[in-house]
């Protein structure tokens, strides 16, 4: 591991995006219950080791915001290093993933029941939710992408991965990987990501989409059934079809979202229902930067054979 102005630049730019990440999704981030989405990022330790320390780093400074306060910044960023240290001599990814896994289990429901001198009972839950979490964050989220941008062999040597270490999954492209991580992501988002709260202190209330369905809204469950539409029909269309049918599939997840925000009020004064929309300009951008690549690229070939053919 060299000490110059790449690595540097390289572990800035991780630190800044695991910050970045839990501090747009900071309500499914923290606490018993959480799918920290940034933790996706620790598998890069498994490509390329160096990436240990930015990572480590970001943790530390993501925790600075918990409204744990110095429990979060010390037990937090502990229970990173200790899942570091294992993932930077195993080979394999899925069996570096459980090392992240494990120790948030353990060691953030230690400092959860530290801080609210929660044991007995409390802790195990909190192993249990806390441990899932991060399985489905590590395991359906962060294997797909990971996978993804080992096929893109700019990015491969722009970060120095070491692409026999990630798990292929093997009949995917980029593209479809992606759609899977927007899916997995989907479903966690609508679970856990809260549109609005009521209340506050130890009467905070968080009312996610999942929330508000089973309080008798039922038709915001067609956001599920929207996102596996949207995988599905990346995996069953192509060209010219999958832009049009994505995008059509994507807009359409706007329309139980929006009308939660024109019966509820109080989404319209909490910020992070406006950040939902991120997600839902996410799933339009892929389709749309798959057909552009793509088409650049036969084009591309089309003059290079053209090229080769008039030598």
């Amino acid at each position: 591991m060299k000490l110059n102005i790449k690595f540097i630049a390289d572990s800035a730019i991780i630190a800044a995006l695991y910050v970045a990440l839990t501090w747009a999704l900071a309500p499914i981030s923290y606490g018993p219950v959480q799918f920290r989405i940034s933790e996706v990022l620790m598998l890069l330790v498994v490509l390329n080791p160096k990436y240990a320390i930015s990572l480590v780093i970001g943790c530390f400074i993501a925790n600075t915001t918990s409204s744990l306060g110095w429990y979060d910044m010390v037990f937090g960023t502990l229970a990173t290093v200790i899942a570091v240290i294992p993932m930077c001599f195993v080979k394999k990814m899925p069996i570096a993933a459980i090392f992240p896994v494990i120790s948030n289990a353990f060691i953030v429901s230690f400092e959860l029941g530290l801080a609210f001198d929660l044991w007995n009972g409390a802790f195990w839950y909190d192993v249990w939710t806390v441990g899932l979490g991060e399985l489905v964050v590590l395991y359906l989220l962060g294997i797909p992408v990971m996978s993804a941008l080992c096929k893109s062999d700019r990015l491969v040597e722009l970060m120095e991965l070491n692409k026999n270490n990630s798990f292929n999954l093997p009949g995917l492209n980029i593209y479809k990987v992606f759609a899977i991580a927007i899916g997995v992501l989907g479903i966690i988002l609508f679970i856990a990501y809260p549109l609005y709260t009521i209340g506050s202190g130890d009467d905070l209330e968080s009312f996610s989409l999942f929330k508000i369905a089973n309080n008798g809204d039922y038709y915001t469950w067609s956001f599920i059934g929207i996102v596996v539409a949207y995988v599905v029909a990346f995996f069953l269309t192509k060209k010219i079809a999958n832009l049009i049918i994505t995008i059509i599939i994507s807009l359409l997840a706007l329309i139980p979202y929006i009308i939660v925000g024109v019966n509820i009020d109080a989404c319209l004064s909490y910020p992070y229902y406006y950040l939902f929309v991120i997600f839902i300009l996410i799933m339009i951008i892929l389709p749309i930067a798959q057909f552009v690549i793509d088409k650049k690229n036969k084009i591309y070939d089309v003059t290079n054979d053209s090229a080769a053919v008039t030598e």
